[in-house]
């Protein structure tokens, strides 16, 4: 008996060291957004350069890692690949902003979505977004309304700057998307 016991504590030990594990740093993480122009909604794409991120960086379970997860986003660290650009949607649209930052937190996780608490201009909203995870890369979607985070006043400021390019229009809902790259910690 006392044999069998110690066999068996053995193979569970053994399978406790090769379980999965997974890991996360901020280098690969990524947030894009996409706003949108003219009034055939055309879409303009950029990224943020500078953000911070706290929680969990390993885990068995990417689930796991993604729960919890919080971003601090420098919002000056826009990144259109158009630096005129950028400096128009820095000074227009986010110097006025309440804070330095935009703050995202992942408050809910299912098998298919998230919920992303994001604050913004000093306002809290629950932002949801659809997820796939596919081999080690953990993918999320969602919208964001611009004027849900008391933002009218950027939204006239970029529009007005931007008036012929956007040929009067610039719309007030944002694509959004995190990536997570995670690696195996094995």
């Amino acid at each position: 008996m006392k044999k069998t016991l110690l066999a068996l504590s053995a193979l569970l030990l053994s399978q406790s060291l090769y379980a999965e594990c997974f890991q996360v740093s901020e280098k690969d993480l990524t947030v894009k957004w996409t706003a949108f122009k003219t009034p055939s909604k055309v879409g303009v794409g950029g990224a943020f350069s500078k953000f911070t991120f706290d929680g969990k960086t390993r885990s068995t379970s990417i689930k796991d890692i993604t729960y919890g997860l919080g971003l601090k986003i420098d919002h000056q660290s826009v990144d259109t690949s158009n630096q005129a650009r950028d400096a128009k949607i820095a000074k227009f649209f986010f110097s006025t902003m309440k804070g330095k930052e935009i703050l995202a937190r992942v408050t809910k996780i299912d098998d298919k979505n998230i919920t992303l608490k994001v604050n913004m201009n000093g306002v809290d909203r629950d932002v949801p977004m659809n997820y796939t995870i596919l081999g080690n890369e953990l993918k999320a979607n969602g919208v964001i309304d611009i004027l849900d985070f008391s933002a009218s006043k950027q939204l006239s400021a970029i529009n007005k700057a931007c008036l012929a390019l956007h040929e009067g229009k610039t719309w007030s809902d944002v694509n959004i998307e995190l990536t997570a790259q995670f690696s195996s910690c094995n």
